[in-house]
């Protein structure tokens, strides 16, 4: 493949770093694929067909077929976006009504409805003790003083 890569720079005139920074790799990155220490990477061989589009890849990946695409030194591919800004038409804004919404209803909670509870029922019921397990199978029980 560093063959049909030195091929096309040769057509297209181009030294090894100006095809680096062309396709936007490291300029090592080029000299090593063109010297074979180095097989160039999937992101190397795409960057080189996405900025040369008239690059055959079955040619270059596989060197089937001719270097170059078919009719792509006549052809002229037209930017996808300079095409969507003619297909626009001016948009009419229309004016949009505000909703009459009105807030709903809160209901009030208690803060802390623990609290509460316990306020409740603390007359009729006391705490005889309390045991809080650990995870190294420990315990520790805690009582009212006496």
């Amino acid at each position: 493949m560093n063959s049909r890569i030195k091929n096309f720079m040769d057509h297209k005139g181009l030294s090894s770093s100006e095809l680096a920074d062309t396709i936007g790799v490291q300029r090592s990155n080029v000299t090593h694929v063109l010297h074979g220490r180095n097989k160039p990477s999937f992101q190397f061989i795409s960057k080189l067909l996405e900025t040369y589009p008239e690059i055959n890849a079955k040619w270059l990946i596989m060197g089937n077929g001719t270097m170059l695409e078919d009719g792509s030194k006549d052809q002229v591919q037209p930017v996808l976006f300079e095409q969507q800004q003619e297909l626009q038409a001016p948009v009419e804004k229309e004016r949009i009504k505000p909703l009459d919404i009105s807030a709903p209803t809160v209901e009030k909670t208690p803060v802390n409805p623990l609290a509460e509870a316990v306020r409740e029922t603390s007359s009729e019921k006391q705490v005889e003790r309390i045991v809080v397990f650990y995870t190294d199978q420990t315990f520790r029980e805690y009582g009212p003083s006496k």
